[in-house]
């Protein structure tokens, strides 16, 4: 009992600190934007207006919950259990209103340029600062939402309670991203200067790297994108993206996705059901975490498009933290490593995965845009990749999610009839004989 509060202790701990931290750095971040393009005149950037909002909403939707649940966890106060029975008439009412938010942010992003209106192009970007944001926010957290929801209707109350999901969350949308962005930055720090290196000892390998340097600068060399596509298409810069990011992003990220509450199953030996939905949350706070930050990324013109490639990203990283969290609880209630160990396998496959179809598509899409004008680029064979591509990719999201119910619906099966075989066996058991 002493270590649950200590632990329920650490998370109020780490909930207001988590929510002290991000709602900080998103305002410094936001007040930084607005002082570099008032006082500075520099031009504003979309992507920071959105990534600042990101932070202050992952700050407060994560870590002031967390917080409170601490505090009631320490006063050993009681949970209810998480069974939404109306999720049939939540998706129903977040699907459309996700396919409106998307409508809504896409023509943010694209209306002024189609429509061809002549305005000023410092009006067109306050337009998208000041509209972009709430819509941004409102999307990205939908998909998380709607997997948990699902998960909660398999699981019929058996897997957890509306703590456990808080607790959850917080793990992997705080500490896990947290420590993984430290570990990738490192990695990819490590990896750069390795290539420089390597291309500094190469014949003429200096002369390439001040050359590239240069163009780098050069507004003319960026704006032809043939210049880009030719860097991009080389063959050390394909083989690094792939390599990290179907490869080491995926080791690092579903190592302390879980991390956080797979340590704390040493205490609290939950039951299967209970370390999956523990796991799913996790991804669920990872994804909501991720979908904010690097779902801003591509700007106004580019947020549609990402917004619903994060559908299927959360679904992913749900399912594979998922089974991970269930390997979890297979080490401290039935002492089978293997299982951890097999799970921590496919979670890390399937990650690659679908890191390397997104990395297929982007290159695919970028080739295609390189073949001419108009829909016939979509009929090369790049842009039939490109196609093929977001087919799977949408195939694979379906599949996750089927899972994600069908995974949950056993697990809480299995439970039920654990319960009922316990009840049979407590009532066959014989009274005991009173002594004398």
């Amino acid at each position: 009992m002493q270590h649950r509060r200590a632990l329920w202790l650490i998370a109020g701990i780490l909930g207001v600190s988590a929510a002290v931290l991000l709602v900080c750095l998103g305002g410094l971040l936001a007040l930084l934007l607005a002082l570099s393009t008032l006082a500075l005149k520099q031009p504003l950037e979309v992507s920071s207006a959105l990534q600042a909002a990101g932070l202050i909403v992952v700050g407060l939707a994560i870590g002031i919950p967390l917080a409170l649940e601490g505090w009631m966890g320490l006063q050993e106060r009681s949970s209810q259990p998480f069974n939404p029975s109306r999720t049939l008439w939540l998706w129903l009412a977040l699907v459309p209103a996700f396919v409106i938010l998307i409508l809504l942010g896409a023509a943010v992003g694209y209306l002024p340029q189609a429509i061809d209106l002549q305005l000023p192009a410092d009006s067109v970007l306050w337009a998208q600062t000041l509209l972009l944001p709430p819509i941004h926010v409102l999307a990205m957290s939908i998909p998380p939402l709607l997997v948990l929801g699902l998960v909660g209707w398999g699981l019929q109350g058996t897997g957890g309670t509306r703590r456990d999901i808080v607790a959850g969350m917080a793990g992997g949308g705080c500490l896990g991203l947290a420590i993984a962005i430290v570990f990738e930055l490192a990695i990819i720090i490590a990896v750069i200067i390795a290539v420089t290196v390597g291309v500094i000892l190469t014949p003429g390998g200096v002369e390439k790297l001040y050359a590239l340097a240069q163009n780098m600068e050069d507004p003319a060399w960026q704006a032809d994108a043939s210049n880009v596509t030719d860097l991009l298409l080389s063959p050390i810069i394909v083989v690094s993206l792939f390599g990290l990011l179907c490869g080491v992003v995926p080791l690092i990220e579903e190592t302390f996705k879980t991390l956080a509450g797979g340590l704390a199953g040493r205490w609290i030996r939950p039951q299967p059901g209970r370390t999956f939905l523990w796991g799913v949350a996790a991804g669920a706070g990872f994804a909501l975490a991720e979908n904010l930050l690097n779902g801003a990324a591509g700007g106004a013109e580019s947020w549609a498009a990402v917004a619903v490639a994060r559908v299927g990203a959360t679904a992913m990283h749900c399912l594979a933290s998922g089974l991970l969290s269930w390997g979890w609880g297979q080490l401290w209630t039935a002492r089978r490593p293997l299982r951890l160990l097999g799970t921590f396998g496919i979670a890390v496959v399937l990650h690659g995965l679908w890191n390397g179809g997104a990395v297929g598509m982007a290159y695919a899409g970028m080739l295609a845009m390189a073949q001419g004008e108009g829909a016939m680029r979509w009929i090369s064979i790049p842009g039939l990749a490109a196609i093929a591509i977001v087919a799977t990719m949408g195939l694979l999201t379906i599949s996750f999610l089927i899972a994600l119910f069908l995974i949950a619906r056993r697990l809480a099966n299995q439970e039920q009839d654990r319960l009922r075989y316990g009840a049979a066996i407590a009532e066959a058991a014989p009274y005991p004989t009173p002594t004398l």
